[in-house]
């Protein structure tokens, strides 16, 4: 038999084991942000920008205030951004990097154990306007090497399979890619946003980055567990989604395919003047969101007959009704000339103005 006292050692033994494994194996509580690119998306450029709109909720720093020596190459950007990751976990701030890294190396590093997962956002342009901004600054890039680079990252923040040779051959010893070489998509390591920034200003980028990185924070729903975000993308096509659904349960649908579009188009010598554009939707019910005819055009039967066609096809597809609105300044009097009927008037719409909605039994 032990004696207490051994036994006691033991337990004590046992919990500082514990207590140190879980202080190991514990994640930084850290927010880090990530905004990279091939040279010509636009990093650089909206990065003060991005600084005066954050303001001192994050800390925003510069790949390149690392200092690049004139030999700079893939193994210095690597180890490089192992050095970042210890400064910035080290600070214990949350901070964006922007600059010259890429997703596989972050992951690869040391010190990304101690990351929960990687926010990351992947700056992209379109390559003939890449070539003219990288022109304009008349320093280095603008060549088919840089659209080859380009192109890589595109696959590589898609597929983390695709060409991992482009980072391995030749690469820094200290990375580790064991961590994630074999998975077929990022969603387990990373959060990733690719951005467009093709025909964008700096200012509409810079605002779009910030938003970004805002939305990964989310804001505290009160008395809640639960967390708002603003403009997710997908989120109009999952809330839709999920009220259509609802929707069929309380009336089921009575067409197929439960949205039939009756978009229609006049043209002159290729030109469209003027159009419809309307859906049928679930129970055979018609809306109409759009009906326009250029200002050169009108006053020659076009909108009748745009109108008179749709009611034509609608009805042999079996709708029943159909329903629209107008702003007292477009084409109320018209609709009413249509047999058109008024079931409702918002006040104010713009302001001073008023919005009607109208309706048409199909007969």
């Amino acid at each position: 038999m032990k004696s207490k006292r051994a036994l006691l050692c033991g337990i004590l033994l046992i919990l500082n084991f514990s207590l140190k494994s879980e202080c190991f194996e514990r994640k930084t509580m850290v927010k880090l942000y990530f905004v990279a690119g091939a040279s010509g998306s636009g990093k650089t450029s909206i990065m003060p920008e991005v600084k005066k709109i954050l303001g001192d909720t994050f800390s925003v720093y510069d790949f390149d205030d690392i200092g690049v020596p004139k030999n700079a190459d893939k193994t210095w950007r690597q180890e490089s951004t192992e050095k970042w990751l210890q400064k910035l976990l080290s600070e214990g701030k949350d901070a964006c990097l922007f600059g010259q890294i890429v997703l596989g190396e972050i992951l690869a590093c040391p010190s990304a154990s101690q990351l929960e997962n990687v926010t990351f956002c992947l700056l992209d342009v379109s390559d003939f306007e890449r070539i003219e901004r990288l022109k304009k600054r008349n320093t280095y890039g603008a060549d088919q090497n840089m659209l080859n680079w380009s192109s890589w990252l595109r696959m590589h923040h898609q597929d983390p399979q695709w060409m991992q040779h482009v980072l391995k051959e030749g690469c820094w010893s200290g990375l580790q890619f064991s961590r994630w070489d074999q998975l077929t998509e990022w969603g387990s390591k990373a959060v990733i946003t690719t951005m467009d920034t093709t025909g964008k200003s700096v200012n509409e980028v810079a605002a779009a980055v910030a938003q970004w990185i805002t939305n990964q924070e989310g804001e505290v729903v009160p008395c809640t567990p639960f967390k708002v975000y603003k403009n997710l993308k997908d989120t109009f096509k999952s809330i839709d989604e999920r009220l259509f659904a609802y929707n069929k349960k309380c009336v089921p649908a009575t067409q197929q395919p439960e949205v039939i579009t009756l978009n229609y188009a006049i043209k002159e010598n290729d030109q469209i003047v003027g159009g419809i554009c309307a859906e049928m939707y679930v129970w055979k019910i018609v809306y109409v969101s759009v009906l326009f005819v250029e200002k050169a055009h009108r006053h020659k039967g076009l909108a009748i007959f745009l109108l008179q066609r749709l009611e034509k096809d609608a009805r042999a597809l079996g709708a029943t009704l159909v329903h629209l609105d107008t702003f007292e300044f477009q084409a109320k009097d018209f609709y009413l000339k249509q047999g058109y009927e008024i079931f409702g008037v918002l006040d104010d719409c713009p302001q001073g103005k008023k919005r009607y909605y109208l309706k048409k039994i199909l007969a």
